[in-house]
């Protein structure tokens, strides 16, 4: 059986063709550019030309189009938006409207020398398309990882840790973090969008940030009549966008602190990862800040090992700790796709 597993980041989508048949190592594999870095260049395009531009399609993520939309209303063009389209850019559609943006309806149409951008995470034709040419058929089941900040018109950080917190006091396993079609939270907007975006599919769903920190570190296989727990350890993902760091117990996140890549360097990050291992790092330390959050149920008895993760783990290499740059099964980009099957499977009963 094949599955397509896609992590959803800032600036790439990785794609893993996972096979049951094969060894991980051996399936196909593939990195590209996010669709939000796609629709920020067709964005750029239309500023070049001097062309207003009109955003129709589902919510999707937000980052590099938002600031080429902010950029192409500075310029003096115009940009239209439909109502789900717009509110990649905020939640909140008056905030949208104070930017300048004109939203319309769902389903109304613009003058027709508006150049139209359709906005959605996931390109289904391009997908197929890509496979077509390497004679592989379309899997049937997807697992995908977008970040989701729920939908909010207040604080979308804040929201969002609200949301953390509570999966992991429910439990922070794998099992927690992952989402069936039928079980999406109606808040969480943009998994939304992606499970009507593949309404034809079989579908699992996961924040990237859990994807990336289960798909890290390697399955832990019991030794018979053993009963040792895995060592604890810490998890960081350090992104194109976001930073997330967990505290990862007996395979369960007791703890974690999100920020924003661009914002961080090495000396602030080692303070954050100390003070989160020994239980002090608080909500209001990394929100202030200009991060995400906080969230902190157990701490270890004493520093874990240091896993680290992610496009820009460079910047983990003049650490104080000593650190561990993962790459499971051979390959770090696909650290989320790993854990989006560790996901899959979890939900199938298969681990």
């Amino acid at each position: 059986m094949q599955y397509i597993a896609i992590d959803v980041g800032a600036g790439t989508q990785d794609i893993l063709i996972y096979d049951d048949e094969k060894s991980i190592e051996q399936c196909f594999k593939m990195v590209l550019p996010s669709r939000t870095a796609i629709v920020a260049e067709r964005i750029r395009d239309a500023t070049n030309q001097r062309k207003d531009v009109f955003l129709d399609g589902f919510t999707m993520g937000g980052g590099p189009c938002v600031r080429a939309i902010k950029d192409h209303l500075k310029s003096g063009l115009q940009v239209y938006a439909a109502e789900t389209a717009a509110k990649t850019i905020y939640d909140d559609l008056n905030r949208v409207h104070s930017l300048g943006v004109v939203v319309i309806p769902d389903g109304a149409e613009v003058d027709s020398g508006v150049i139209r951008i359709e906005t959605r995470d996931i390109d289904i034709p391009a997908i197929r398309g890509m496979l077509g040419l390497f004679g592989m058929d379309m899997p049937e089941t997807f697992a995908v990882a977008v970040q989701d900040h729920g939908e909010s018109t207040e604080s979308n950080r804040i929201f969002r840790f609200e949301h953390l917190k509570r999966l992991i006091r429910a439990g922070g396993d794998i099992q927690s973090f992952v989402y069936a079609r039928d079980t999406i939270p109606g808040y969480l907007t943009r998994m939304r969008a992606v499970a009507e975006t593949l309404a034809d599919f079989k579908l699992v769903l996961m924040d990237t940030g859990p994807a990336a920190i289960f798909g890290a570190v390697p399955d832990t296989v019991p030794v018979s009549g053993a009963n040792d727990l895995p060592e604890p350890k810490i998890v960081l993902n350090i992104g194109n966008g976001h930073t997330l760091c967990a505290i990862l117990m007996d395979e369960h996140i007791t703890g974690v602190f999100e920020h924003h890549t661009r914002q961080l360097d090495i000396g602030t990050l080692d303070t954050y990862i100390d003070k989160l291992a020994d239980g002090t790092l608080t909500f209001e330390e990394i929100f202030e800040s200009g991060g995400h959050g906080c969230y902190i149920e157990e701490i270890p008895d004493t520093m874990p090992q240091v896993i680290v993760t992610g496009p820009n783990r460079y910047i983990a290499e003049e650490s104080r700790h000593n650190v561990t740059f993962a790459a499971p099964h051979g390959d770090m980009m696909l650290t989320g796709c790993f854990g989006l099957v560790k996901g899959l499977l979890s939900m199938k009963g298969d681990r």
